[in-house]
């Protein structure tokens, strides 16, 4: 409620109360007035009528003498009297017939004839059985001869009272709702002048509390008001500075954790998450409800709330390696946790999440590298050294196994010349700067060029080579060298890999923006484990079947370096004993869609 009607009610209040009791009190005291005078009145009768009969012996003379007395008493006075004897009984009634006054019930029991016998005079107001009104009544001893010998009652109806009375209350009402009315008006009028200076005052509170700073406060008022106005004004430009400050140091930290590639998180003292940046969202799943939790139930490591709780126990800056689970993949960060401690006071602590899977895995690789090109190096140079020895030692005599040894070094050469010839293509594939030279041509010549490449190797395993139909003008922009050699490397890699009898097949879908090649082989298949890693340089699935197919290891690297230099994409479909397909994209040669002419077709 507005203060202006908290201060209207509030003054209404104040004056209508005391008004409204002042107008119950004046009507009860008038009551009780008018019964006052009421009951003097009808004593006076009393002691009149009682003086009647006691001198005119009324009494004396009987009942009905007594009866006639009241009745032309009563006729002048205008109220009702009855004599009742000190027994209780009627001697006369104003108001009853003569002849019913001798069936009147017994009166002794009346309080006013009660108080009357043992005072001067009793009053009672009580309904009227005989009537059926309200009375009062008034009762004076009656004496004869020094004794009791009963009571005169005089008795009035209370309605003229009643009347009065409520035409007193009628007339108090009325002077109230007048007096409410000038009462109402003038509180509005003040309520409202008293209210308006509060009212600025909060209007401006209010738009400050919306942002709006710029609002100021103009007091209608002097005094006190004009005071709280100024008050406001300052306060208003201090929080509209405040604010600014507050806000451009939020923007620029939120700009910098938002484009943080590591992932944040701050906790409070009480080690509760309060903040997570985008990258560490990214990381949870996108999860929005982290806010208030603790970090192991987000982040499911106990290495990781122990080094929170240790600093925030004080114990400095820790660091650790977390291993988590995010998208289905096994990442590893180097988390970095450092105290806050503004004002020398520990407010929390945060925490930095670096990934460095990348480089992890590129370590790996790395090593994996060396060793495997050390391996693959070390098992021909060792033959070739051995045979060698044994010839220039001049132990071999027969000619026969001379030429048996010498071909055997010259097989193991030949091995490490592809192995050299591998390494130096995959190398200038990475190299920087390195793009293929792309011409258009007919995409069923190089398929067919590089299945006759194969086929002497296909059928001394008795492997069968399919080319499924694709069509004749179905061209690519590419560098010719290179698919050649990317497609040979995968029909030799199934070759090596399909047991004596199977089949390799070479499929071509053509696509709405691209060209999708299919090699599929009914060979030994690769593990579900293994798919993610097939193309790595010297990942060796079997290493025995590997060994004994003679393969580098390098050509599914090479040829994932070639697709992805020409913009396509690369993967593998492969079940355990169930065979394999690699399927490579490339970009399709518009030109040839328009009419023009194929350049390096046969």
């Amino acid at each position: 409620m507005k203060f202006k009607w908290r201060l209207f009610f509030t003054y209404l209040l104040v004056v209508l109360v005391p008004f409204l009791g002042a107008q119950v009190y004046l009507a009860d005291t008038h009551k009780e007035r008018l019964i006052a005078q009421t009951e003097q009145r009808l004593l006076k009768e009393a002691f009149l009528i009682r003086t009647v009969i006691e001198k005119g012996q009324g009494y004396a003379r009987g009942p009905a003498a007594v009866d006639r007395l009241v009745k032309v008493m009563g006729k002048d006075i205008g109220d009702r009297i009855t004599v009742i004897d000190r027994r209780g009984t009627v001697l006369g009634d104003s108001e009853v017939a003569a002849g019913a006054v001798k069936d009147m019930e017994d009166h002794s029991n009346r309080p006013e004839f009660i108080a009357a016998f043992k005072q001067s005079h009793g009053m009672a107001i009580r309904h009227s059985v005989t009537l059926g009104i309200d009375m009062m009544y008034l009762a004076v001893k009656l004496e004869h001869a020094g004794r009791f010998v009963g009571v005169v009652r005089v008795a009035v109806p209370l309605t003229q009272i009643r009347e009065l009375t409520r035409k007193t209350e009628v007339t108090l009402f009325s002077a109230f709702l007048v007096c409410v009315f000038f009462i109402l008006v003038l509180n509005i009028v003040a309520s409202k002048e008293l209210s308006r200076p509060i009212e600025e005052v909060t209007r401006a509170a209010e738009k400050i509390a919306e942002g709006d700073f710029d609002v100021r406060v103009h007091p209608s008022a002097k005094g006190e008001f004009e005071a709280l106005s100024h008050a406001i004004n300052v306060m208003a430009a201090e929080i509209e500075e405040r604010i600014n400050e507050i806000t451009e140091e939020k923007e620029t930290l939120t700009t910098i954790l938002g484009d943080m590639s590591d992932g944040v998180m701050v906790v409070d003292a009480q080690g509760r998450i309060t903040l997570i940046n985008r990258a560490l969202e990214g990381l949870l799943g996108d999860r929005a409800d982290v806010v208030g939790k603790a970090p192991v139930e987000v982040i499911r490591s106990a290495e990781l709330q122990d080094g929170l709780a240790a600093v925030l126990r004080g114990e400095g800056t820790f660091e650790t390696a977390l291993c988590m689970n995010t998208g289905g993949a096994d990442r590893i960060f180097d988390v970095t946790i450092a105290p806050l401690k503004p004002m020398g006071r520990m407010q929390g602590a945060v925490a930095v999440f670096h990934d460095i899977t990348v480089l992890k895995r590129i370590d790996k690789v790395r090593r994996d590298f060396v060793a495997n090109v050390s391996h693959e190096l070390r098992t021909p140079l060792t033959s070739v050294k051995g045979y060698a020895e044994t010839l220039t030692e001049g132990q071999v005599k027969d000619e026969a196994q001379v030429r048996r040894f010498a071909r055997i070094i010259l097989k193991h050469a030949n091995r490490l010349s592809r192995l050299v010839e591998d390494l130096l293509s995959l190398t200038r594939l990475e190299a920087e700067g390195s793009t293929p030279k792309k011409t258009a041509f007919r995409l069923k010549d190089v398929i067919e060029a590089s299945v006759q490449v194969v086929r002497p190797a296909a059928e001394a395993k008795g492997i069968t080579l399919a080319v499924e139909d694709m069509a004749d003008q179905l061209a690519v922009r590419a560098d010719r060298d290179q698919i050649s050699q990317a497609v040979i490397n995968l029909l030799d890699n199934g070759v090596k890999y399909t047991p004596e009898g199977g089949k390799v097949t070479v499929a071509v879908i053509d696509t709405a923006d691209a060209v999708q090649v299919t090699v599929r082989d009914t060979g030994f298949g690769i593990a579900r484990d293994d798919l993610e890693r097939i193309f790595e340089r010297f990942y060796r699935v079997d290493k025995s079947r590997l060994r004994e197919a003679g393969g580098t290891g390098l050509g599914l690297s090479i040829v994932k370096h070639i697709i992805q230099g020409h913009g396509g994409k690369l993967w593998v479909e492969s079940e355990l004993e169930e065979g394999s397909a690699f399927h490579f994209t490339l970009p399709k040669d518009r030109s040839t869609e328009s009419g023009g002419t194929t350049s390096g077709t046969a």
